[in-house]
């Protein structure tokens, strides 16, 4: 394949990753943020979850802050391919001699960069904190924990296993 072609596709595979990541993104994004305030309209009911006794309400609400902690980890999942992706449309494009995503500067002030995903972890941050003083500091922390314990398992298990692509899939 000749490196015009290469670069065209390429460039097609970058863009349409990042539409499809920018669409799920919102689509999770808008849930997460729906369900606290279906959370405050729900229902008193009591169960236990994790040995603690809580409201339905209160895990509605847990609900759209792991939904936000997802959107923002399949926003950064598909964000690094995007910069993979740049990198090689960059290189191809010292070898063909064009300045397309060359001329792309990230947004600054100064000598001072500006970072979309920084505004999402302040985000995720205040709504991590409104979410802990709604539903309480030890159910938050053990849905948080069980999580991550459960996330932190799963990737040492993942040694076990062949790098992708994965045979079968």
């Amino acid at each position: 394949m000749d490196k015009n072609k290469e670069y065209e596709l390429l460039m097609q595979l970058e863009i349409e990753t990042t539409k499809m990541r920018h669409s799920t993104f919102t689509a999770l994004l808008s849930v997460s943020f729906l369900l606290p305030g279906l959370a405050l309209k729900a229902t008193a009911d009591q169960l236990m979850l994790l040995g603690i006794e809580t409201n339905i309400s209160k895990l509605v609400f847990l609900l759209g802050y792991i939904f936000y902690c997802f959107s923002v980890f399949h926003y950064e999942w598909y964000h690094r391919y995007a910069h993979a992706y740049r990198a090689a449309l960059k290189e191809l494009e010292e070898s063909l001699d064009i300045k397309i995503y060359k001329n792309r500067i990230r947004p600054h002030v100064w000598k001072f960069k500006l970072h979309f995903d920084w505004a999402l972890y302040i985000i995720g941050a205040v709504y991590g904190y409104i979410t802990g003083q709604y539903v309480g500091g030890a159910l938050w922390g053990s849905v948080v924990g069980t999580i991550l314990i459960i996330y932190f398992v799963l990737f040492l298990l993942s040694a076990l296993q062949t790098l992708e692509p994965l045979a079968g899939w």
